[in-house]
């Protein structure tokens, strides 16, 4: 499915109003620029051109839509918005990537191959 961030970004929103508002309009001020800034350090690397072929989807999820992508995401939001937001970062992340493929690849699968071959792009 593709998704740009400003989806992802109000699908975060929605998540987060309905499991809890009053966490949502208590910590409103951090968590706008924390799920923007977010969704767009995963979807960063969107139209950069990737294997000689133009503007690639696999080059684009090749960079960080994969577990240790999102294990990356934890620790640099953690660090700069802390360990409060710490769940809703890892909970958000794995959203984020599991919108965009069906499930959380692995770095090593999440390959040009795997992709062609698995997900038939």
């Amino acid at each position: 499915m593709k998704m740009d961030y400003k989806v992802h970004t109000e699908r975060s929103f929605n998540r987060i109003y309905r499991n809890d508002p009053d966490f949502l309009k208590e910590n409103w001020d951090q968590l706008y620029p924390l799920i923007w800034e977010l969704h767009f350090w995963f979807d960063y690397f969107f139209g950069d051109k990737g294997y000689e072929t133009g503007y690639t989807l696999f080059y684009h999820r090749e960079k960080r839509h994969h577990v240790e992508g999102i294990t990356e995401a934890i620790k640099v939001f953690t660090k700069k918005y802390g360990e409060k937001f710490r769940q809703i970062i890892r909970e958000e992340s794995e959203a984020h990537v599991f919108d965009d493929f069906g499930e959380i690849p692995s770095q090593a699968e999440c390959s040009r191959h795997y992709l062609r071959e698995k997900r038939g792009w």
